[in-house]
């Protein structure tokens, strides 16, 4: 699934040739979005590009705002007007055209068209806690949220929820905890409000990074079985959560017990 250094990324390339200028709009896929139809978007000016976790938010002028969500397949390519597409064009859910530029979609969990009042009041967006990716980001917020569920709640499930912290998926949960020194099935309870800061700021690091260089790190995600870079240690894994997201974690770097 695209994780928050994704879809930010994709914000930021989508900006500077979009945000504006009046574009043009069609689907000329097999699939449309759901909503009002591409063409009420068609010669409107594109306002905005907002990341928000991993939801990407397109605020055009008169109201109108396209919502995507990537789920695990989706994607947004940019292409210079006339360049060839790397996917067929019966596969494309949306493009949004302007300065020379096309930002086509293929794709994912969610693609609507919709009044700015029903972004206001989905629940899905209300229930997202604050972006770590977000200029504003206050780790010490996030960590309230934390607090405010139960001190029995895996710390890798408090970083996979999306709703006490937006942004962070399975790579991400399971890189930030090592970076932090943490076990991911530590119970949020038994730690102190610097390490789960610490944890969130770790992750925010890394992902920042991802941002600006286009690549995730690698020390223990998907490593299962294979020596841990930094020490040696046979990195584990294991099914966490309601949705049974596989965790890495080197025992050794992450000890159980932190005393």
């Amino acid at each position: 699934m695209a994780e928050g250094d994704s879809i930010r990324r994709i914000a930021l390339r989508m900006r500077p040739p979009l945000e504006g200028a009046e574009v043009s709009v069609r689907a000329p896929g097999r699939r449309r979005p759901d909503g009002l139809a591409a063409a009420e978007l068609d010669g409107r000016r594109l306002d905005r590009v907002e990341s928000r976790g991993k939801h990407l938010l397109l605020h055009f002028d008169g109201g109108l705002a396209l919502h995507s969500h990537l789920g695990m397949k989706g994607s947004w390519q940019l292409y210079a007007n006339g360049e060839r597409w790397r996917r067929p064009t019966h596969q494309a859910w949306i493009v949004v055209e302007g300065n020379g530029v096309e930002a086509v979609n293929f794709g994912g969990s969610k693609l609507r068209i919709v009044r700015e009042a029903q972004l206001m009041h989905d629940p899905r967006l209300a229930r997202l806690g604050p972006d770590l990716l977000a200029d504003d980001f206050d780790a010490d917020v996030a960590t309230a949220r934390i607090r405010s569920t139960s001190p029995d709640l895996k710390l890798g499930d408090a970083l996979l929820g999306q709703r006490l912290v937006a942004g962070i998926g399975n790579i991400f949960r399971s890189e930030g905890c090592f970076a932090a020194g943490i076990d991911p099935r530590t119970p949020v309870g038994e730690l102190g409000d610097e390490e789960l800061v610490g944890v969130l700021e770790a992750t925010r690091v890394l992902m920042l990074d991802a941002v600006e260089t286009g690549r995730q790190p690698n020390q223990v995600y998907r490593r299962a079985g294979m020596p841990c870079q930094r020490c040696g240690t046979r990195i584990l894994s294991q099914a966490q959560g309601e949705t049974a997201r596989t965790t890495y974690w080197c025992p050794s770097c992450q000890p159980p017990d932190r005393d």
